[in-house]
Order: structure tokens, then C-alpha cells, then sequence
């Protein structure tokens, strides 16, 4: 017999059942389990997902012996099949859905006489469209008694029991090991502050929760369990602590709720305490950060897996008083098909528009949108939509849906404001008279922020400037401009049309006139003195 059967045989001799823990629900048929048809191969320690409405429960041992069984179940005819098994036969592998394939990493494979090859680093991926199985990079650290979780197209494996060549030969791990499935290869992120073994762990809003475990071998008798709900968040790859998981617990399972017929909680049921096995179920409100409780499971059990689909949760297998367990059994939570949808505006902010574009999220489908523009009437919308024909100034709207059993949701307001008014442009210089100089200054104002301005002169292509601009050698004789400006939500102004002439007079030609009377004259001088000298009489 292993290790791991002798301490679930140990365990089962100091098993004692705990009471069941309560809270209202707002739903007749919510907060209750439902047993249904148990796996044809009892087992604990076995990985569960769901695909396509489908629930698979693969692997895990039972009588000391590692199985690779894929069974399918269905929970509409309340039917299990048999499909392709896993290629290595193992428990306590971490196991997770990504693009609906199924990822098996990790796990306990067996024992060898010095201990030592009982963890595997195997990854292998099922496909269940085609019930076949794929090899992939192994984890770089073989370790067991581990979760994975998805977030953001990554599998993070974090913590679990790893080999040392000590006895117990086992031994808690803080690693956190990171796939990718896009390119087949692992890294390595910022460990988890306190090393831990056969948690519970969920994925709530791309956080990963790691809760409760244990930190030292059952058979030693001095087994320590982890009180820490340890929060990582990967997209800042950094790790905070949550409330604090009372009573501490190893070997329990843990699923989430996506908020759509279920408000968004993690649920942690079964597992092993001090004393026994735990039937109770623990129901953690991420945005609050407290922790409450619900029914408790039916059947006390550890090493068990638990699912969620459609925000029905299904707990599967696990072992109890000397029993490996095929148990099947259904969770409704709490205030099921309450949860009205979650409608969130992205567009418009609280900014500055010309053309408004209404566009929002909601979470589920939905029998009736509309929205509300200043408190009027709401009108009924399909999807995002244009609010055409709004008037200048400040407006606040209110996005509003009715799921199919009558829920209705609502986004909060969101503040906005609308200019359609073109930009007003005075021009102060030049006037409509005549200029007797070639430059003339330009002086014009706006009433706005602009992005960019110009100006025609004689209705010639325009010129980009910034501001007030003097218009450089001009012809003598009329022109005219017009000046044009873009605000910063895309109205387009233009000033009125300014008429003015140049004309170099009089100054200026009177200055040439007399000039022209100094070379007269001055010519008309020389050709007299000229004439003159030439008729004086010889001597």
C-alpha cells in the first residue's frame, strides 16, 4: 500500500462528521443538492472539467491503484460513457479547459522502492471533438496535489507537493510554473508567499485564489494546514492575502460562479480537517471579501473534484471512511436565477462629443435593452447604437435589461456632454478699407479650443497657421479672406468674409510725381546751358 492509502486509512478511523452550516436563499429550488447517476469507476484524487456541456472525470486512484479512465457525463440524460483514456495513469494531477481542450498536467503516477519517481511532469491535452489525446512540453518541476488556472491564454501551476530525498520523501512547494498553449513552453513567475499543497483553488476576475492546504506529510503526524486565502493576480504578477479560511482545510475542492443564474462567489466543499472529513460548504464573496456558508454536501469526502456548468455545481468521487467514492452529487447556489444581467457603458465617458456612440457590455443574454437619456423615456435598442440628435451641453444615460426570468439589470448612469455648435471665429484685422501698405497684420479670436486652423486669401487653398499671422507682399488692388477652424470634436467654423484693397497712394505717388519733375527739370537746365554756350559769337 502507498503512502497516500495508508494516511486515508488513518484518517478513516478518526473520521467524524461535521454539522451543517446554512444561509437563506432567495429561490425555492436554490441552496440544495440533488444527488445524481454516480461514475461507473469510483475514485479520488481525479481531475473534473466541463466541455460543451459535458462534464469529464479522468484519472485518480482507488484500491492504491492509478487509473487513466475518461468518463463523460451528461447531465441532461443524467448519463455517464466511457471515452479514450489519459496515456499515464496518475492522480492529483492539475487538470483545466483551454479553447475546449482539456490540459492534464502533473500528478502521482506510483511508487518505486527509494520513492522517487512517484510525481510526474506529464502534459497531455485531450480534445473531446475527436476523444483523442496529444503529448505536449512536460512541467519543468514534477509535482502533485496542485490546481490549474487559466487567465488571459496561460495555465498557471502553482504550489503542490514535490520530491525530496528525505523522509517523508515529500514536500510543499511555492513554485509558480506558467504554459503557454500558443507556443508549447513554460516559465517561471513570482512564487506564492506560503507554500502549499492539496489547496482549493478558483479564478474569479482573472485573479487566482489559492485557499487552505497543508504544509507538512499526514504520516508524520504533525500535518500543518494553511489558513491563507493567497490572491494572485497575474497580469501585475504580484500576490496579496485575502480573508482568512476558517476552519483550515486540506484536500477540498473549490469552483466559482461566472455571476450570470449565480452571483460570482468561489465554493469550497469537503476535505480533510483535524478530526475527519468535512461536508460542509464554504462560500467566498470576492468583492466583499468575506466568507459565508451554504448547504452542506451530502456525502463527507476528501480528494474530490468539483465542476460548475451553467452555475450548477457537480461534486465528484473522492474517498471516506475507507470508500473510494463514485458519488455524483448537484449543488443549485444560493439566490440561483436571481442574479440580474451586469451592464457596464464604455462609450460615451465623461468627456466632450459631437457624434455620440453608445456601446456597452452585458454579461448574458438578455429579452429587452434600452436606455434612458436625461431621465426621459428609454428606448429600446438591439446592441450598440448612435444617440443622434442630442442637444448641446451636458447629458447623463442609463443602460437598462431584462434577462428571460424577468431580472432586470442596470448600468449606473454615465455623464457626457455634446457640442455640435462650429467654432466662432471674429476677425479684428484687416478691416474692409483700403491699406496703403504691401503687410498687413492679421488679428482674429475663437471662442474655443481648436486642432487646427487656416486661412484663404482670394480664394486660394489655405493656409495652416497657429495663430494671429501677417500676410506678406500683397499686390495692389482688392482681396479678400476667410478664416476656418476644426474643434476638438470635428465641428468646422469659418469667420465672415473680409474685403479690403491695397493702394499705393497718395504717398507714394507723389513722391515718384516728384520725382519726375526734379529729372524734368534738371534735364531741361543742362539742354539750355547747353544751347546757350553753343550760339556765343566767336571772338
Amino acid at each position: 500500500m502507498n503512502r497516500l492509502g495508508k494516511s486515508l486509512t488513518i484518517l478513516a478511523i478518526t473520521f467524524m462528521l461535521l454539522s451543517s452550516f446554512h444561509f437563506s436563499s432567495a429561490a425555492s429550488d436554490a441552496d440544495i443538492w440533488t444527488p445524481r447517476a454516480p461514475m461507473l469507476t469510483a475514485r479520488a484524487g481525479l481531475g473534473v472539467v466541463a466541455v460543451n456541456g459535458k462534464i469529464y472525470a479522468i484519472g485518480g486512484m482507488n484500491n492504491n491503484s492509478y487509473l487513466n479512465v475518461n468518463e463523460e457525463y451528461d447531465p441532461i440524460t443524467d448519463k455517464w460513457t466511457t471515452k479514450t483514456p489519459m496515456p499515464t495513469a496518475r492522480s492529483g494531477f492539475a487538470i483545466v479547459v483551454y479553447q475546449n481542450r482539456v490540459y492534464a498536467i502533473g500528478g502521482t503516477k506510483g511508487d518505486s522502492t527509494t520513492e522517487s519517481s512517484g510525481f510526474t511532469p506529464v502534459t497531455e491535452v485531450y480534445t473531446p471533438a475527436t476523444d483523442t489525446w496529444t503529448i505536449k512540453t512536460p512541467m519543468p518541476m514534477p509535482r502533485a496535489d496542485l490546481s490549474a488556472s487559466v487567465v488571459d491564454g496561460k495555465i498557471y501551476l502553482i504550489g503542490g507537493k514535490k520530491y525530496v530525498e528525505h523522509d517523508p520523501f515529500y514536500e510543499e512547494s511555492d513554485l509558480n510554473e506558467v504554459y503557454d498553449p500558443g507556443t508549447d513552453s513554460w516559465t517561471n513567475m513570482t512564487s506564492i508567499p506560503t507554500a502549499t499543497f492539496g489547496y482549493a483553488s478558483a479564478v474569479v476576475d482573472k485573479r487566482i485564489y489559492i485557499i487552505g492546504g497543508g504544509i507538512q506529510f499526514w504520516e508524520r503526524w504533525d500535518f500543518t494546514f494553511v489558513e491563507a486565502n493567497q490572491i494572485y493576480d497575474p497580469e501585475n504578477d504580484n500576490w496579496t492575502i485575502g480573508a482568512t479560511f476558517d476552519p483550515p482545510l486540506s484536500y477540498m475542492a473549490a469552483t466559482a460562479t461566472s455571476g450570470i443564474d449565480a452571483f460570482k462567489r468561489i465554493y469550497v466543499m469537503g476535505g480533510f480537517f483535524s478530526d475527519g472529513y468535512s461536508n460542509a460548504t464554504h462560500v467566498y464573496n470576492p468583492k466583499s471579501n468575506a466568507w459565508g456558508t451554504g448547504s452542506a454536501m451530502p456525502t463527507p469526502r476528501i480528494y474530490l473534484n468539483v465542476v460548475v456548468l451553467n452555475d450548477v455545481l457537480y461534486a465528484i468521487g473522492g474517498y471516506a471512511d475507507e470508500v473510494w467514492l463514485s458519488t455524483n452529487e448537484r449543488y443549485t447556489p444560493p439566490e440561483y436565477g436571481t442574479v440580474p444581467p451586469e451592464l457596464s457603458i464604455l462609450t460615451p465617458e465623461d468627456k466632450l462629443y459631437k457624434d455620440v456612440q453608445l456601446a456597452f457590455t452585458i454579461n448574458k443574454p438578455a429579452e429587452w435593452i434600452g436606455y434612458s437619456i436625461d431621465g426621459q423615456t428609454n428606448v429600446t435598442v438591439s446592441g450598440n447604437t448612435t444617440l443622434a440628435q442630442l442637444a448641446q451641453g451636458s447629458h447623463r444615460i442609463t443602460v437598462y435589461a431584462n434577462d428571460s426570468r424577468g431580472n432586470v439589470g442596470s448600468s449606473g448612469s454615465s455623464s457626457f456632454s455634446v457640442d455640435v455648435m462650429p467654432p466662432n471665429i471674429s476677425i479684428l484685422f484687416p478691416e474692409n478699407k483700403t491699406y496703403d501698405s504691401t503687410d498687413i497684420q492679421s488679428v482674429f479670436t475663437v471662442d474655443e479650443q481648436v486642432k487646427w486652423m487656416n486661412y484663404s486669401l482670394d480664394g486660394k487653398e489655405g493656409v495652416s497657421i497657429t495663430g494671429n499671422v501677417t500676410l506678406p507682399a500683397l499686390s495692389e488692388g482688392s482681396h479678400e479672406i476667410t478664416f476656418y477652424a476644426e474643434d476638438t470634436v470635428g465641428n468646422l467654423g469659418s469667420s465672415e468674409t473680409v474685403y479690403f484693397s491695397v493702394q499705393l497712394f497718395p504717398t507714394t505717388l507723389v513722391i515718384a510725381a516728384a520725382a519726375t519733375i526734379v529729372i524734368v527739370s534738371a534735364g531741361g537746365y543742362l539742354f539750355m546751358k547747353r544751347r546757350k554756350f553753343r550760339l556765343k559769337p566767336k571772338s
